[in-house]
């Protein structure tokens, strides 16, 4: 060991930094203020999800492009409606949800359900006016709404030619906004072709392709309408070839392959017609869409045949998928009537006709399993759509009549409130005195 004598330290004096003193008071200051505007969400953290959604207008508008494409009308217009409220300056968003409203109505299958979505689409493309005055697509769009308004089934009779004048006054602004528009044109024939001026509505339809093969967008319109006056004149196979080319632009519109199995069961190329409704009711099953139409399509086909036992089958399955629908009701009565079971046809007819409750509405369901829903239905108002329903039911109640259940007392006053309106319809009328005579027989007036 080496002494130098000098004294050995153990320890040093500790001696503050003053910067990292301050330093260290400031981040606790800090830290405080930090955590009270965490708090009081004056600072809002940034893990937090947003209180406002992030998609733009034009993230809406391809989804419901992509949803009219498919065929699921309804999500086209709840995106289309989205993607207007994000851009109220952008026109196309709003007359491309009320075009999709008005093919809507193509597949409902009630007055009420149709009446509904037309005025939805005349409110929207109406108010619309205010901020596109000049707007082509706009005013076409109305002009096809209004016409397909001007029913006396879906509008009071009184309005009928208001409506057929406010759809001319519409598409003729259209044509002037817009003198290549296509779809303006198409509409236009299809208002024409509802006037009988054949002419006239060929000539629109020859501009609308013309001017279509520089704005294939608008093409799927011009192909529909194409189809429809095809139609109207008897040349079923040319219409089916037109609303095929519509289809080609969007493949799983159903009430466009329901029109073409329509053409087909014109043409009595039954299994033709069968194949593209089943088309359809797979389609509507792979979109999720609770819709009857084909099933009913696939009935009355079947009806024709003289197959009322397949027929009944489908009509059972439209009624499962929408038990809610009068009009389902109704025509499995007739299905019920043609097949001469009268005593079905009743239960079903006054569901349709008159309403029913809910057992009775189970019976007509044959409801057995505890599950189904007890329903209520409110029947059709007396109509063009639903008079078939109601001289077909006042045909079963003569036919079952007995002086123990009474039935032509029934029968004569539905037959009596058919007279009060269509008293100079001799088709109808014809019907309707089978019925009275049958009843005239057991005395009863």
């Amino acid at each position: 060991m080496q002494l130098s004598g000098k004294n050995l330290e153990f320890k040093h004096k500790n001696r503050s930094n003053p910067g990292i003193v301050i330093l260290l008071m400031f981040l606790c200051v800090f830290a405080f203020f930090l955590l009270k505007a965490v708090m009081t969400e004056v600072i809002v953290s940034p893990w937090k999800p947003t209180l406002i959604p992030t998609r733009d207008a034009a993230s809406f508008a391809l989804e419901a492009e992509a949803q009219f494409v498919s065929g699921n009308l309804q999500k086209a217009v709840d995106s289309f409606s989205a993607a207007a409220v994000l851009a109220p300056e952008n026109p196309e968003y709003v007359w491309k949800q009320g075009r999709a409203l008005a093919y809507m109505t193509a597949s409902q299958t009630t007055d009420a359900e149709k009446r509904n979505t037309l005025e939805q689409a005349v409110s929207l493309l109406e108010s619309s006016l205010e901020t596109f005055t000049e707007n082509s697509d706009i005013y076409a769009v109305l002009g096809l709404v209004y016409l397909w308004f001007a029913d006396e089934d879906l509008c009071s009779p009184d309005l009928v030619e208001t409506y057929f004048a406010s759809a001319e006054s519409y598409i003729r602004r259209a044509v002037d906004y817009g003198p290549r528009n296509a779809m303006a044109y198409a509409f236009y024939s299809e208002i024409l072709l509802n006037q009988m001026n054949y002419e006239r509505s060929e000539q629109m339809l020859r501009q609308a392709l013309e001017y279509g093969a520089s704005a294939p967008e608008s093409m799927f319109d011009v192909y529909r309408v194409q189809g429809n006056v095809l139609e109207s004149y008897g040349q079923y196979r040319s219409a089916i070839d037109a609303y095929n080319r519509a289809l080609e632009l969007s493949p799983n519109m159903t009430f466009l392959q329901i029109r073409i199995g329509v053409n087909w069961r014109q043409l009595k190329e039954y299994d033709q017609a069968l194949e593209m409704f089943a088309k359809a009711a797979r389609i509507n099953d792979q979109l999720g869409l609770n819709d009857p139409l084909p099933y009913l399509a696939i009935g009355n086909t079947y009806s024709q045949t003289g197959d009322f036992y397949a027929a009944g089958l489908n009509i059972k399955k439209a009624l499962s998928i929408n038990p809610y629908n009068p009009d389902v009701y109704g025509r499995l009565g007739v299905n019920y009537y043609k097949a001469r079971n009268y005593e079905a046809a009743i239960d079903a007819l006054k569901c349709a006709t008159y309403g029913c409750g809910a057992v009775e509405s189970c019976t007509v369901r044959e409801c057995d399993d505890p599950g189904n829903p007890l329903i209520e239905i409110e029947g059709l108002p007396l109509s063009g759509t639903s008079v078939v329903y109601y001289f077909t039911y006042a045909g079963a109640l003569s036919y079952m009549h007995t002086n123990a259940n009474r039935f032509c007392e029934d029968a004569v006053k539905t037959a009596a409130e058919i007279e009060a309106l269509y008293s100079t319809d001799q088709t109808v009328m014809s019907i309707v005195r089978d019925s009275q005579r049958i009843c005239a027989s057991f005395g009863i007036n």
